[in-house]
């Protein structure tokens, strides 16, 4: 008994499941957490490895190659690339998606236990770890005072902000950057070194072992056990100051220095001009964010009215919890105004409420369906999520619309309510079964592919479509059959008088194309795609490999660029300068915030746009032509403008060559030179490289020959020169409250001459000493910030900004550019890591494609029981890939990644009418009726119900596809844009031209058979015999 039959013959059930589903999705929908993005663990671990006041060479040389050959050794590894700086070195391994995060932690970790050996003993403790989403900040602020540095405010800070945000029911973990809890540091004081001839060796290991706290065993006395502890812990700095550090009664304080205080920072941040400090939030794994973020945002307010803060203020540039809901919000005001489009539709089409009513059940029950799951499979309901479900508004009535025409049909044609039912439903089950599977199944090469992080989102928002639409379509097939059975005759549909005119208008142009399939099919499908081809190749429309366009824009950001070594001090002098000229025209420019963050050689300003206010990428563009202009001159300083510190942002594409080779400084003349090149191109601005100059070196060069008569070796004076100048960490020292860092360095002012280091004494063991002057020589060199490692080698890159519109040709431009460098043997280039993201991507995405419609095919092939059929359907595909591409040509819509996510949906969606129309053309020449009389009376029975389910889908992205609907900085307007155009074209073009392929098809078929019987001596020949009606082509299920 079909599933309709049921539904009908047993109401109470139909009704109490219904009833229960509903009230178990409302209970599903409130215990839902909220979240941004699905939990997804990203296939990555890094390691840092802390080595303080280095030379990048040195660390690249010494920790960074080692570490990076052998995490290389791993399984799965995707991409290895690395950092060596000042402060140490960073390794980060990508793999491929599908690896157990928990498994590489643990092998990255034996791996780093083997290589530890052959790294400097004087390394700090490194740190490995991973990435999740929900290791995204739900909130990012800054906290500044006016005319107070905070640096130097940490106890209070901590007391009365940073504790009360950590007590807040859901928060994981506050992360403050720029300032530090107080510590104690050494100043060892070099001429009282020289003084008390104090070896620096031996007073590091009397710090260390003087500040002890071991276990020594236990010790058993008759039935008691007690365990043995050697305290000898520092814990205060009285008894470090009367540590004696020789066997001549020397102490500490007399050759050193010792301070209590707040570590001076390395780098500052302000915002609109007071000094701040940077912090963020994480919450707890299983809390809701959007609960966490209100309780912390009260007790922010809290802190805001507390005196002890006077002139302290809280500022918030990211709140996860608003972006939620604010997304929550547009997607669901999008699909509440799309469901009311979507019914106010099909009321205009059957000009019937309860046959209305009766379809509009399908939304509720579809999304209320679709809760459950999610519910049930332990998922959230973030942008993507909810992004499934509004895409998928549109689609949910289409099979009830069918099945409902479908049953009206024949009780039009004087059946009784039920018969008309049972059968108008099991008439189009399969065909309304076979189009939720091609709806569905185009998501299966996503879900089930080769992983990688868009998969990860897409599949989220596939699976979320294709479970509403099975709800769907259970609806439709029980719920759309029991309710037009059960309240009688639905009545005449009466239309109006445009869509008759429309229908008869219709019929008259199908009898035509019928008449002259070959016209019809050999002019019009050339001159379309000729028109097309030329649009495309005039507007220079693409893929936008940039992935800049259609991009929410709330900030701009500018960076400094200076001469060569310029201190923080002097970068603070610029900063100065610069600062108040923005101030000034934060009202003019439409600025809320000017954020500020500079260090040595390096400073970058955030212009964050006032809140709410929406910015076109004309006006960013407008903007930084202005502030190019008008920017106040300073001397020695370049300006470079962006979006943040990394990308060129809105309004302007990035450009990037990556250089590869293996040695750094071979690497950096060969960039200056590719800058060079690409700053001639006059339609790239702020042509720049990402090699920061770390100012100048001094390099200390011993002497083998003379170290070894006076009895040193080198590696003691690499020792020694290391505790003296770049410093160490100690043990802790214990106090009654808690643990203080403990660090001894060389007086900042003793080193900063040739001379002095020259002076730092060396000793033997038998206590004699040497001048390191005597044993070694000096030079000054220049050295870089950073360098930068991909795939173990190094790597550079040069990037500028465009902003124009055709982009493809200056990547072509930069490809002939790069071609005629002569690269060293071993050297290479590639354009940057965004660029090859973006295009791997597309490509993936083409595959997807493919993969989409072969899938489709074999659905239908199995609908139809035939190959030619489906094949014949499938040409739908282009007819909406004609109206994807002039829709976004008209409307200036990118050809981005969420475009073809689109394309993708569309696969699935356009066949729905081919399907929809043949099957009932096969059905009624199974009934008897020739070729031409089916199709005609097939095209006029579905020609409304076609035009219906249309509407529904493209009026239920009216609000997407116009709206400010976005996820995190992307727009939803090009997926909704590319679905309507795609399904607008090719309904109208699948109601004209597809009865003609169905018909070439069919003789082409025929043909081919007639002359391969000719070629067998048993008929004449097939054009002959089909021109004078001897053979007519005839239809046979599995044709």
């Amino acid at each position: 008994m079909h599933i309709s039959e049921n539904a009908i013959r047993r109401p109470v059930t139909v009704i109490v499941l219904t009833a229960a589903l509903l009230v178990l999705g409302g209970v599903s929908f409130t215990r839902l957490k909220l979240d941004f993005l699905p939990q997804v663990d990203f296939p990555f671990v890094g390691v840092q490895v802390p080595y303080p006041n280095a030379v990048p060479a040195q660390v690249e040389r010494d920790i960074t190659r080692p570490i990076e050959e052998i995490l290389s050794t791993l399984g799965g590894v995707k991409e290895t690339f690395s950092y060596s700086s000042a402060d140490g070195a960073f390794v980060g391994v990508e793999f491929e998606f599908g690896r157990n995060i928990d498994v590489l932690r643990m092998e990255v970790k034996e791996r780093m236990e083997k290589v530890r050996p052959l790294l400097p003993a004087d390394i700090l403790p490194y740190d490995i770890f991973t990435f999740n989403s929900n290791d995204i900040p739900i909130l990012v602020g800054r906290i500044s005072s006016r005319g107070t540095d905070l640096s130097n405010s940490y106890d209070l800070l901590e007391r009365r902000v940073i504790n009360p945000i950590s007590r807040v029911e859901g928060v994981g973990r506050v992360v403050v950057d720029g300032i530090a809890p107080k510590d104690v540091t050494i100043y060892l004081l070099l001429d009282q070194i020289l003084a008390h001839s104090v070896d620096v060796s031996r007073l590091f290991q009397l710090l260390e072992r003087n500040n002890i706290d071991l276990t020594l065993g236990d010790v058993r006395d008759g039935q008691n056990r007690m365990a043995v502890r050697a305290l000898g812990q520092i814990r205060s700095i009285d008894e470090l100051e009367v540590m004696q550090v020789n066997d001549a009664g020397v102490r500490l304080s007399d050759v050193a220095e010792i301070v209590y205080a707040e570590p001076v920072p390395n780098y500052y941040r302000r915002i609109n001009g007071e000094s701040a400090i940077a912090f963020e939030i994480q919450k707890a794994s299983g809390a809701n964010i959007v609960d966490v973020s209100r309780r912390v945002e009260h007790v922010l307010e809290n802190i805001r009215q507390d005196p002890a803060l006077a002139g302290v203020d809280v500022v918030l540039f990211f709140d996860q919890a608003d972006e939620i809901t604010a997304s929550l919000k547009g997607l669901l005001q999008s699909g509440l105004f799309g469901s009311l489009l979507a019914i106010a539709i099909l009321l205009v089409f059957l000009r019937n409420f309860r046959s209305t009513a009766v379809v509009g059940a399908a939304i509720p029950i579809s999304v209320v369906g679709a809760c459950v799951y999610l519910f049930l499979a332990n998922r959230t309901l973030n942008v993507l999520t909810m992004m499934g479900l509004m895409l998928a508004v549109g689609m949910l009535v289409d099979n009830a619309i069918v099945v409902l025409e479908s049953i009206h049909r024949r009780q039009e044609k004087g059946e009784a309510p039920r018969s008309a039912a049972e059968r108008g439903s099991r008439e189009v089950a399969v065909a309304v079964t076979a189009s939720t599977l091609t709806s569905v199944i185009v998501f299966a090469p996503i879900v089930f592919g080769k992983g990688n992080e868009l998969v990860v989102w897409l599949s989220e928002v596939g699976i979320t479509i294709s479970v509403t639409l099975v709800f769907s379509l259970l609806a439709c097939l029980t719920l759309v059959p029991l309710l037009a059975a059960r309240m009688g005759k639905i009545g005449t549909h009466r239309e109006f008088g445009f869509l008759t005119r429309l229908r008869n208008g219709y019929l008259r142009t199908l009898g035509w194309t019928l008449r002259h399939p070959k016209k019809t099919a050999f002019l019009f499908v050339p001159l379309a795609l000729l028109i097309t081809v030329g649009a495309v190749k005039v507007s220079g429309f693409g893929p936008d490999d940039s992935g800049d366009k259609g991009i929410k824009q709330d900030n701009l950001y500018l960076r400094l660029e200076f001469p060569d070594n310029a201190n923080v001090t002097r970068v603070r002098q610029y900063v100065d300068e610069i600062e108040p000229f923005l101030l000034a025209k934060r009202d003019t420019l439409g600025i809320e915030s000017v954020y500020t963050f500079y260090q040595s050689n390096y400073a970058a300003m955030g212009l964050f746009f006032e809140d709410g206010t929406e910015v076109s990428e004309e006006r960013i563009r407008d903007l930084r032509s202005w502030l190019r202009e008008n920017m106040p001159t300073v001397a020695g300083v370049k300006y470079n403008f962006g979006r943040d510190d990394q990308n060129q942002g809105p309004g302007a594409k990035q450009l990037a060559v990556t250089l590869f080779g293996e040695d750094s400084d071979l690497l950096a003349e060969i960039g200056a030179e590719v800058q060079r090149r690409l700053a001639l191109l006059p339609e790239l601005k702020d042509v720049e490289t990402d090699l920061a100059d770390g100012g100048d070196e001094i390099r200390v060069r011993i002497d083998p020959a003379r170290a070894g008569r006076f009895g040193v070796r080198s590696q003691n004076i690499a020792e020694i020169l290391g505790l003296t100048f770049r410093g160490v960490p100690l043990k802790k020292i214990q106090s009654a409250d808690r643990e203080i860092d403990l660090g001894i360095v060389l007086e900042p002012s003793d080193r900063r001459s040739v001379e002095q280091l020259a002076e730092m004494p060396v000793h033997f063991e038998d206590g004699r000493s040497v001048r390191l002057g005597q044993i070694a020589s000096f030079e000054f060199a220049k050295g870089p910030d950073t360098i930068q490692r991909r795939q173990q080698q190094a790597s550079l890159t040069v990037r500028g900004a465009y902003e124009g519109e055709e982009f493809d040709e200056v990547v072509d431009q930069a490809r002939a550019l790069m071609s005629a460098v002569q690269l060293p043997a071993g050297y290479s280039w590639s354009f940057g890591r965004e660029m090859q993201r973006t295009q791997e991507q597309q490509g993936q995405m083409g595959t997807n494609v493919l993969l989409a419609l072969f899938c489709v095919y074999l659905v239908m092939a199995a609908l139809f029981e035939s190959f030619l059929h489906p094949l014949v359907i499938m040409f739908c595909v282009p007819f909406a890939l004609l109206g994807v591409v002039w829709t976004l040509l008209l409307t200036g819509t990118p050809l981005n990644i969420l475009a073809m996510i689109g394309v993708i949906i569309l696969i699935g969606v356009v066949v729905n009418n081919g399907i929809v129309l043949l099957d009932h053309v096969n059905g009624l020449r199974r009934a008897g009726l020739s070729r031409d009389e089916a199709i005609r009376e097939g095209c006029r029975d579905r020609f409304r119900p076609i035009l219906m389910t249309a509407s529904t889908t493209v009026l239920g992205l009216v609000p997407l596809a116009f709206g400010t609907a976005a996820i995190g900085d992307g727009y939803y307007y090009p997926l909704a844009r590319a679905v309507m155009g795609g399904l607008t074209a090719s309904t109208v073009l699948t109601l004209l031209l597809l009865p003609t392929f169905y018909v070439l098809a069919e003789d082409g078929v025929a043909r081919l058979r007639q002359t391969i019987r000719w070629g067998m001596g048993r008929a004449p020949l097939p054009w002959r015999a089909v021109e004078s009606g001897t053979v007519a082509p005839t239809y046979t299920r599995g044709q």
